[in-house]
């Protein structure tokens, strides 16, 4: 292997000549490693990228505020839209409300004429019904007034009398 098959990030602010881009076993000081990267998995994403626009050119920093800026405006052109399907849902429902409304007056309309023309039989009913009581009751006093045998008073004299022809016979 050559020295130009390994590459290992340095801060930019050192200048280290390419000999010292070797790791040296007996020096540790090389690149400092921090127990928290292991364990916390943002930790390493805010690392990585600490260390990745720390050893970047312009030309990087660039492409990756042209990349943020994207993604950026991709999310408000989806949120954009995903409000204007939440406001047609919400007017779509607004309006089947309003046509179950209309339905439900007319229904409700309708019922009420149904209720006020059986209020009007029901109260052409109970008067038919009242004079008929007193025709029945005006018959009666006619009939008790004359001196006309009742029905129950024929049905006893012809069970009576029936009874007395029979013992005739005897």
């Amino acid at each position: 292997m050559q020295e130009s098959d390994f590459h290992y990030l340095v801060p930019a602010t050192q200048n280290l000549n390419p000999t010292q881009y070797f790791m040296d076993l007996n020096n540790s000081t090389s690149i400092p490693f921090d127990v928290n990267m292991l364990s916390n998995p943002f930790y390493q994403l805010q690392e990585l990228n600490g260390l990745q626009s720390m050893y970047s050119t312009s030309d990087d920093a660039d492409e990756q505020l042209t990349l943020i800026n994207e993604r950026k405006r991709r999310r408000m052109i989806s949120n954009r839209e995903s409000a204007r399907r939440s406001r047609m849902r919400k007017q779509k429902h607004l309006d089947e409300l309003w046509s179950l409304v209309v339905w439900l007056r007319n229904e409700n309309h309708q019922l009420m004429e149904k209720v006020n023309s059986f209020s009007e039989t029901h109260d052409r009913v109970v008067r038919e019904n009242t004079q008929l009581k007193e025709e029945v009751s005006g018959l009666r006093e006619m009939v008790t007034s004359t001196n006309y045998p009742t029905l129950s008073e024929i049905g006893n004299e012809s069970s009576n009398h029936s009874v007395s022809s029979s013992s005739d016979f005897i």
